[in-house]
């Protein structure tokens, strides 16, 4: 297992207002998507996606997010993407991703 403090980003499972918002920092990339992964299932998908910390999201990071927000699809709600730098936003357009949000900038 990889050590967390040596991971180039991290990501965070909270609570806004009774949604759960998904928050990535950093690099997101496989490491960092193996240690979330390692953390067990979750109570709770998230409603809507934090990026504004994050610099880079590789292919990994960015199957988490769709399948970190599938419930709330699959409830009838877009999650929320908020504030994807243009770098983010570009590659979740890219892997034909995009649709799935709704963006908050």
């Amino acid at each position: 297992m990889t050590d967390v403090q040596q991971l180039p980003g991290g990501i965070d499972l909270v609570e806004e207002g009774g949604l759960a918002v998904l928050t990535l920092r950093g690099e997101v990339d496989s490491s960092v998507v193996d240690a979330w992964d390692a953390g067990g299932p979750r109570l709770r998908e998230a409603g809507a996606v934090d990026l504004s910390a994050a610099t880079f999201l590789d292919g990994r990071a960015l199957r988490l997010l769709v399948r970190e927000t599938d419930q709330a699809r699959r409830a009838g709600r877009l999650p929320e993407l908020r504030r994807p730098s243009r770098t983010v936003r570009r590659m979740l357009e890219v892997a034909g991703a995009a649709p799935l949000f709704a963006a908050i900038c």
